[in-house]
């Protein structure tokens, strides 16, 4: 099995755009929060920028190395090469949704401490 590189390059450039406007939404939340006493909100952006460069690594440890396997896999260890593959994707859906919440988390803080 081949990997699409084309499509893997365009996945990890999407993921490296959704860590610059983290960053960004962290320095906003930066500048914000100053007006409020809630100094440690814009953490929360920076923990979802952490885990999607966990997403990114995984993603591409997974694409470079396993499936390069895949291709000349016998029948025996294609099953075990197969469940490693399904193994990492759920590691990796994890720090996704890690950084989607942590990202949701730091936005219902702020709005939260501006709503009061």
């Amino acid at each position: 099995m081949k990997a699409d590189i084309p499509a893997e390059a365009m996945f990890i450039f999407a993921i490296l755009l959704i860590i610059l406007s983290l960053i960004i939404y962290s320095m906003i939340l930066k500048k914000l929060s100053q007006l409020i006493t809630g100094k440690a909100i814009r953490i929360f952006p920076v923990i979802g920028c952490l885990a999607l460069i966990g997403v990114a690594v995984f993603h591409i440890y997974r694409i470079f190395f396993y499936f390069p396997q895949l291709e000349t896999a016998g029948p025996a260890a294609l099953i075990d090469l197969i469940i490693i593959l399904l193994s990492l994707s759920r590691v990796e859906s994890f720090f996704l949704l890690g950084a989607g919440l942590f990202s949701l988390l730091g936005g219902l803080l702020y709005y939260s401490a501006t709503s009061r």
